[in-house]
């Protein structure tokens, strides 16, 4: 059976969570998520922050992004996020 557009979108809604952060009255969060331009667009999956780019995206590019974040797989980003902080601590 085939899901009307309104069904689709409430099920994309439903995967996806979409907030704003004070950025500008908290430039102290907006340093700590490395934020350097308004609006950025960050998305995580588990936790893990796995994409960030400034400024705002085509309604055709943002569902690119999310059908990314929704196909990666999450054992291998872990593994890069582990071998990442690793070979930070021996540099430091």
């Amino acid at each position: 059976m085939a899901v009307g557009r309104g069904g689709e979108r409430r099920q994309r809604k439903a995967a996806v969570a979409r907030g704003r952060g004070p950025a500008r009255r908290r430039p102290s969060l907006a340093q700590a998520a490395n934020i350097r331009s308004i609006p950025t667009l960050m998305a995580f999956r588990d936790g893990i922050l796995v994409f960030s780019q400034p400024g705002a995206l085509p309604a055709p590019a943002l569902e690119e992004v999310i059908t990314a974040v929704k196909g990666l797989d999450m054992v291998d980003v872990r593994k890069q996020v582990e071998e990442a902080a690793a070979s930070s601590n021996q540099a430091g």
